[in-house]
């Protein structure tokens, strides 16, 4: 990939509906507005339970209690949200599917879903990593136009103590919070490298999504001389914690975070005409103590889930309602099943976020204070409405063309966190181009 192709062809990514799906954004491109800094206008403050208050539960008590006694298991619940792929269960002329737990060392195995093209050699590896609390699963809408790219092989994996993969009890060992970063990244890390070795892949293409993507880096800066490329999509722990920065403690922090449990993806798919940075801003809301006190004591949220009985599936259900709000019936209902399974089962990896990131999702060590030693081209990725900072992965991408590494930042219009579920098609598009041009 040349260094000097610093843009995505917009017919590459355009749908016949949209002469203009993405772009690539760079530092000029956003407005200068700073965080609101004034404790005379906080913005109006809203919290989950608020908006949890004020919500009727979408499942009826009834449907809840079936479904807490008679869920299908995680592993029947993944088959079915992948078996809207054409080629799975059974492969059409081009590509074959296949499900397999790749077995570690200590007990410990990862789930991967590996797709491969049957009609040419394979020349690259592409691997693909979800994000907190989601499964490989999650890219179902992705994996037919990916693996549409000649000579390409795909391997979606769930990451150690997620989806079907092992669940070991979390524990590190650690002095201090930045001891507990390392040491956290290291659990995930240690086992991707691994499943590497297993698989005798030498170099791969990484696409990551949100946590995933945090992780994603921290293997790159590790495991640099594996790594062809990095496609980061909405990544986790990208800025500076603004607050820590200006040390104001008359403000309260804010946080997008919020918006992933109260948007809909009817909210997430709009196009905004407004700055894509001035969009996420807006998303920001006070992080509220209750949600700090919990955060700083590693107590996990699907913990709320597993322990009140009935309720847990409703619980679910108002998350699933709106993730999953504009797609057919019948995906949205196999994906609902799934989630269950996912938020349902023994906690194990979920337990590093809050070793990881601070309340609010900002990294302990913030991604943008560690790219200086990152020497892969890296593709950024956001959607329009998304409650991830974007302007920090515009500042991440023009960081490392400072430093000569080949790197952009691309917002796909119509889309939120989750843009390879809002806008598949254009999202692919993008991906693929990435992909052809990777050397």
């Amino acid at each position: 990939m040349s260094k000097s192709d610093n843009s995505v062809s917009a017919a590459a990514a355009s749908s016949a509906s949209s002469s203009r799906s993405q772009s690539e954004l760079r530092p000029g491109d956003l407005s200068d507005s700073p965080p609101p800094m004034s404790s005379k206008n906080p913005p109006p403050r809203r919290t989950f339970m608020s908006a949890l208050a004020s919500m009727d539960l979408p499942l009826d008590f009834k449907t809840a209690v079936s479904q807490w006694w008679h869920a299908p298991s995680l592993a029947v619940a993944e088959r079915k949200v992948l078996s809207f792929l054409p080629f799975f269960p059974s492969p059409d002329a081009t590509r074959k599917a296949e499900s397999k737990m790749i077995e570690l060392s200590k007990g410990r195995a990862l789930n991967e879903f590996e797709i491969t093209r049957t009609t040419e050699p394979v020349e690259e590896e592409l691997v693909v990593l979800h994000g907190y609390g989601a499964g490989l699963a999650f890219f179902y809408r992705n994996f037919d136009g990916l693996s549409q790219v000649p000579g390409w092989r795909l391997h979606a994996l769930d990451l150690l103590g997620y989806g079907r993969s092992s669940r070991p009890k979390f524990k590190i060992k650690a002095k201090d919070k930045y001891e507990a970063v390392h040491a956290s990244e290291n659990w995930f890390i240690d086992s991707l490298e691994e499943w590497r070795e297993k698989k005798g892949i030498d170099k791969f293409t990484l696409m990551a999504h949100s946590m995933g993507g945090y992780i994603g880096v921290a293997y790159a800066l590790r495991h640099p001389e594996r790594i062809k490329k990095l496609i980061l999509v909405s990544p986790a722990g990208v800025p500076r914690d603004p607050w820590v920065v200006h040390e104001d403690e008359s403000h309260p922090p804010l946080s997008g975070l919020g918006s992933e449990f109260t948007s809909t993806q009817a909210d997430t798919t709009k196009h905004s005409t407004k700055p894509a940075d001035k969009r996420s801003m807006e998303l920001k809301r006070p992080i509220p103590n209750w949600l700090v006190f919990l955060w700083e004591r590693h107590v996990s949220p699907f913990s709320f889930v597993r322990y009140t009985g009935p309720l847990g599936p409703q619980l679910v259900s108002l998350w699933t309602s709106n993730r999953f709000s504009l797609l057919p019936k019948n995906e949205a209902t196999a994906l609902h099943h799934y989630v269950l399974g996912l938020f349902t089962a023994r906690g194990s990896g979920e337990y590093a976020i809050t070793r990881l990131l601070a309340p609010g999702a900002y990294a302990r060590i913030a991604l943008l204070d560690r790219i200086n030693k990152l020497e892969v081209p890296t593709l950024w990725m956001y959607g329009e409405n998304d409650w991830m900072d974007i302007k920090a992965g515009v500042k991440a991408a023009s960081q490392m063309r400072s430093n000569g590494v080949d790197s952009k930042c691309v917002v796909i219009e119509k889309a939120g966190h989750h843009l390879y579920l809002d806008n598949p098609e254009n999202f692919n598009a993008v991906v693929v181009d990435a992909m052809r041009k990777t050397e």
